[in-house]
Formats: structure tokens, sequence, C-alpha cells
């Protein structure tokens, strides 16, 4: 369409040309003056406009100044050159923020030369930077763990450092752009030194109170044996039930904190098909509420992980559906295939949980209803053990759930973990 407008103009302007030549000669002269016409009604046609968009703007004469040649130009430079100058502000506000972040960051190139670091870093990893003076990141962190993370081709992962002052320091490598990496890196000795108490005080709570409780059932299931009124043995039978159930505690809170503290070196090749239907065995002398158990397992499935944590797994989610789903309901456990690897789910269609409480159901001690968990024995510990035996393994667990429609917990086991060799 401009082009077209460029067209039409230029045929009026010879056309013009050609007329007034005619009576007076001086073709030339015409198609000049016609030219010379145009760009100054263009010229002053732009200048309404530009000062439409710009009321408040003054520009001083000057010679050398866009303004006498092209306004469109001088307006297009005016906005470009306060992008500029807002940009620049913004970096700079932002270079001097940076510095006031609680986390260390480092830019150095692929070859390893630090282009650029905050004052954190500089305090974290104890050296001095100068843009004068070219220093290495291999000489900064100069462990062979960092070395090693360096050279891997992913980063999904952080790494956690351990200095030599025993400080554990947090490190996310990323690409900054096709030349530079970003190292973002934070101090967390708190963090570690906080979850290591947690994990002593459960371990020497788990000891200490083990052989009280010993004692005590021991006891209780003497006293149960003698002669004793009706009301005395419903008393004995209450405190031996409670000493059951806190022993059960111990024995779930030990559990976690092994799953807590274990490692991928732990991991061993196993049957996961006939681990599920050993514990069939079990869940069938558990099912106490007349439910109707239906398993569909695909055979001679063999995965890489730790058994122990996902017997736990599984046995927490079949038992929990026997338990908090209702009476005499259809419970259908799987073990397929699917498009990441194999899903195992426990679909109930009992009594189902409300929505507000399926976010917090793998928290420590989170119950749904208090009564309920009372009557049957819930310790609120289950899923947590479920949440941290499959974030061992790279899983995690989804729930769906509908009230009075029943619920579903499933989780999947990527296709890296499945064996494709079946002897163990």
């Amino acid at each position: 369409m401009r082009i077209l407008n460029i067209l039409v103009e230029i045929v009026f302007i010879i056309g013009f040309s050609l007329l007034f030549s005619l009576f007076t000669g001086g073709f030339t002269y015409w198609l000049i003056a016609f030219l010379s016409f145009t760009l100054l009604w263009h010229h002053f046609t732009e200048h309404r406009l530009l000062r439409t968009l710009q009321p408040k703007y003054n520009q001083k004469f000057a010679l050398t100044s866009w303004e006498n040649v092209s306004q469109s130009v001088a307006y297009y430079q005016r906005i470009n050159r306060k992008e500029k100058i807002k940009n620049l502000r913004l970096l700079s506000k932002l270079n001097r923020n940076i510095n006031y972040l609680p986390d260390a960051i480092i830019i150095f190139s692929h070859d390893g030369v630090i282009e650029w670091c905050n004052q954190i870093s500089q305090q974290l990893f104890e050296f001095y930077w100068d843009k004068k003076t070219p220093k290495q990141i291999l000489n900064v962190i100069f462990y062979d763990e960092f070395k090693h993370y360096w050279q891997q081709t992913k980063h999904n992962r952080p790494l956690v450092l351990l200095t030599y002052n025993q400080r554990y320091l947090e490190i996310h490598l990323n690409s900054y752009d096709t030349k530079r990496y970003l190292l973002v890196a934070r101090d967390i000795t708190g963090m570690i030194r906080l979850i290591h108490s947690r994990q002593t005080f459960l371990a020497n709570m788990n000891h200490e109170l083990r052989t009280p409780l010993t004692v005590l059932r021991g006891y209780l299931e003497m006293l149960s044996n003698e002669s004793l009124t009706d009301f005395q043995m419903k008393v004995v039978q209450t405190m031996l039930e409670q000493s059951q159930r806190m022993t059960y505690l111990l024995e779930q809170l030990n559990q976690l904190a092994k799953i807590e503290t274990s490692s991928n070196a732990d991991h061993n090749k196993f049957n996961m098909s006939a681990l599920i239907l050993s514990i069939k065995k079990d869940m069938d002398i558990l099912n106490q509420s007349g439910h109707q158990i239906e398993f569909d397992i695909e055979p001679d499935i063999y995965v890489l992980g730790d058994e122990y944590q996902l017997q736990s797994v599984i046995t927490n989610l079949i038992h929990n559906a026997i338990k908090h789903s209702g009476d005499k309901n259809l419970i259908q456990v799987r073990w397929r295939s699917c498009e990441q690897g194999m899903k195992f789910s426990v679909k109930d269609h009992g009594i189902g949980i409300p929505q507000q409480h399926i976010a917090h159901l793998t928290e420590r001690f989170y119950r749904v209803d208090e009564s309920r968990s009372n009557k049957t024995g819930g310790s609120g510990l289950g899923l947590a053990i479920v949440k941290h035996a499959l974030k061992q393994h790279h899983s995690h667990l989804d729930i769906e759930s509908q009230e009075g429609a029943g619920s579903c917990f499933s989780f999947i086991i990527k296709r890296n973990l499945i064996s494709d060799d079946k002897t163990e």
C-alpha cells in the first residue's frame, strides 16, 4: 500500500511538471520544484503528527540536528536514547542490589575464566576478584567434586559440597548463554545440621523409649492373663493397645529416618511383581472389613531400587485403602506398563477425601479426621514414608479423590529404573 501511494505521488508530480512545461518549458525545473514542494509538505505533516504525539517536547535549533532532515528519525532516536538510559539505570541498580543477595553468583566462561561475581561469592569461597586480573573458577572452587560436576553434560541436580572448614554449600550450575555459565551457591550448613540434629533426636528417642515400652508391654500381658474384674481387664487391654500403638509409631519414625538418610547406593535389582504378590497374602489377613481386593499385576517386572522402601510404599497404600475407605468396598491394585514406565495404583470406591485435605496428606502426623484415625489406629506417618521413599526413586505420589466416589493413589517408576535383564 505504501509503494502504491509513492507511485501515485510520482505520477502526479511528473504529470504536473509536464503540464506546466508545455506552457513555459523547462520540464526539469518544474520537476525539481514540485519534488521540493512535496518534500516540504511531508515534512510539515510529519511535524504536526509528532507534535501531537509529544506536545511537551521542545527542541532547540541546531544545524546538525536530525530534526532538520527527518523528524521521524529524530523521534525514534530520542525514544531509543531514553530506553538506553532507562535500561542502563536499571542494570546499574540491579548490579548494586545483586551484591546484597544472600546467594553467591559467579559468571564464568566455558574455559573457566571468571567474568563477574558478587561480594558474597568472594566471602563464601574466600577469594579476591579484580576485573584486570583473570582468575580461574577451578582455582577458586578447587574441589574434585565440583570439577566432576562441571564436566557433566547436564546439571539437573545441585551439588552439595562439604568444604575444608566443614561448611555445606549447595551449588547450582546453569548455562548463562552459549559461551558462559552462571553459578549460584548458598550456605546450607545450618539446614544440614538441623536435619542431623532431628535425625539424632529421633534415633535417641526411639532407643530410649523402646526399652521401657517393652517392659511395660510385658507386665501388661502378664496382667491380662490374671483373674481380673471386667473393669480392670478393660483398663489393662486399653493400656496394652496404646502401648502397641506407641511401639508402632516408634517403628514408623525409625523407618522414616532411615529412608531420609538412605542413598542410591543401596539400590539393587529385584522382582517388583513378585514383591506385590507377596504383600497380597498379608493384606488378605488384614482385611477385616469385608473388602473385595482385586490384583492386576504384570508379571516378572524387575526394578532397580530399594526393595525395603518400595515394600513399605505398597504396604502403606494398600493398608490405607483397607482401613480408611469404609466397609465392604472394591479395592483395585494395579501394576501395569504406561508411557513413562510402570505405574502402580491403588483405587478404592469408598468414602473419598475432601479436596482441602489432599495437598496435606503426605505431611507428618496429618490426619483427615482425628476421630476416625484414632478408631483405625492411624499414626499420620504412612504417606510421609511413601513420599520420601518415592523421592529416593525419582517418583512422586499422585492422589485423586472425590467425596463419596473413592480415591486413587498411584506412582510411576520411570523406564530408566526398569531392568530388562530378568536375572537377579
